[in-house]
């Protein structure tokens, strides 16, 4: 992935920025109660209460920029402005989800998710892992099996494909299975375990596909 001076710098300010108010913050509205409870170990809940915050402000940033730019689907070289400004955003999101893992038990991945961006309906079992959330939407009580993975980008052949990925209610993705960019999985559709969806495809309501590439089986 090619990156510039201009790419780093700009990532700096971003990241520098969220450090700046989450340690600030910490400083003056966390460190005073908790030395006063913990005395000498309140550097754990300061280091804690630190991560969360900068979880947070990450995912309010990328939601400031998402609302000011958004990146309409399609496939982007990687010499364009749309490249740059997506590896900002992939930074931003990539360090805030990081910094929130410690707070991210399995009941917890949808709230997670949610707060970058992704729309997930009622009672969706999250033992996978969504990629770029803004782009995904998840209907109600559909499972998610684990390592799985639904990506609402991939790269290649030298460019950043981009696209919205929509799995309806019910629908399961199988254990290891994979739906890339694009992708529509219809209400109580079953996608089998190790399974690839390609970019573009998309999968009618209630039926049952496998395979790489993934096809209807019955």
């Amino acid at each position: 992935m090619k990156t510039t001076f201009h790419d780093f710098l700009i990532c700096g300010l971003a990241i520098g920025g969220i450090i700046a108010i989450s340690v600030t913050a910490v400083a003056y509205l966390v460190r005073p109660w908790s030395t006063t409870l913990l005395a000498d170990y309140h550097v754990i809940v300061d280091f804690f209460a630190g991560l969360l915050l900068y979880g947070i402000l990450s995912a309010a940033l990328l939601r400031a920029m998402l609302a000011a730019r958004r990146i309409e689907p399609g496939e982007y070289a990687m010499d364009s402005p749309v490249f740059a400004y997506w590896k900002v955003l992939t930074i931003v999101y990539r360090l805030g989800q990081g910094a929130l893992l410690p707070f991210t038990p399995v009941f917890a991945r949808p709230w997670i998710v949610q707060l970058f961006g992704a729309r997930i309906g009622a009672n969706v079992a999250m033992g996978g892992t969504i990629d770029y959330p803004w782009l995904v939407s998840i209907g109600a009580g559909a499972v998610l099996g684990n390592n799985s993975l639904v990506a609402g980008n991939v790269i290649a052949n030298g460019k950043v494909v981009l696209g919205q990925v929509r799995i309806g209610a019910g629908a399961t993705i199988g254990v290891n299975a994979v739906v890339l960019p694009g992708t529509e999985v219809g209400e109580h559709a079953l996608l089998l375990g190790g399974s690839i969806v390609p970019a573009g495809t998309k999968i009618p309501a209630d039926e049952t596909w496998r395979g790489n590439p993934a096809r209807k089986w019955q």
